[in-house]
Formats: C-alpha cells, sequence, structure tokens
C-alpha cells in the first residue's frame, strides 16, 4: 500500500465555495497538468482521463461530508485506489485543503511512482488554491 499525503494549501476562499467546487468533478479538469492530459470526460459525479497518453485514470465520488471529499478509482481500473481531499475552514475567507490518496499497489510500482504521485498531487493542491485566486470558484 502507498500513501501519499499532499501539501496542505490554504485556499483564499470559504469552505463552502472550495466545497461546492470540489464536489462537482467536472471542475477536477483544471487540477491536473494540461499538457500531460488528454481524453477527458466527465460528468458531476466522475472522470475519466488519459495520463501522458499511456494510463487511463477513473475518479469516482464516493463520499461526500461538509469537511471532506472522499473519491475512489474506477471499477475498470487496474490500479485501485482511494483519494480524500479534506478541507479546514480557518477562517469566514480562507480554507486550506489537503490531498491524502492510498494506493493498493506492488512494492516494484511503488519504487517507480512514488515521487511522481507525490509531485502530481502536490500539483493539484496549489491547482485549488490557484483556482480560488482566480475567481474560478463562482
Amino acid at each position: 500500500m502507498l500513501k501519499i499525503q499532499s501539501e496542505e494549501v490554504t485556499s483564499k476562499a470559504n469552505i463552502v465555495q472550495v466545497h461546492t467546487f470540489l464536489s462537482d468533478l467536472n471542475n477536477f479538469k483544471c487540477l491536473f497538468p494540461k499538457d500531460k492530459i488528454s481524453d477527458w470526460v466527465s460528468n458531476k459525479d466522475q472522470c475519466s482521463l488519459k495520463i501522458q497518453n499511456m494510463y487511463t485514470l477513473e475518479l469516482e465520488k464516493v463520499e461526500v461530508k461538509a469537511d471532506y471529499i472522499k473519491l475512489s478509482s474506477g471499477e475498470n481500473a487496474s490500479i485501485k485506489f482511494d483519494m480524500q481531499i479534506n478541507l479546514t475552514s480557518v477562517n469566514a475567507e480562507n480554507t486550506t485543503a489537503q490531498i491524502l490518496c492510498n494506493i493498493d499497489i506492488n512494492p516494484i510500482l511503488k519504487a517507480m511512482v512514488s515521487k511522481p504521485l507525490n509531485e502530481l498531487f502536490n500539483y493539484m493542491a496549489n491547482k485549488i488554491e490557484q483556482a480560488t485566486k482566480l475567481d474560478e470558484l463562482d
């Protein structure tokens, strides 16, 4: 099992705005590096994309609570994982976000993908912060 924890980022938006944005998986497209994804398909509850024209990634919304959003790999995924985005209200205008992920992966692949996946989740967390600065949450 590979456990990944992103950096904690602070968004300049209240928790309701950030939660609403992240609860709609259509919005996840802006969280991934544009130059590394293709074949994006999404709706409010799931999304699918191809990373570097090699790996298909499916995300499905599993559970939504006031302070987190839980996602999991799609049923056709070759690698099974659970992802949770934790949200904490700092004050009326700021929210922290952090991505946690548990991936069911063999030890050989774990050594190869650990660093790139950690970088990806840090990238995604920073994109949550940037989306709020660009007022993409309204």
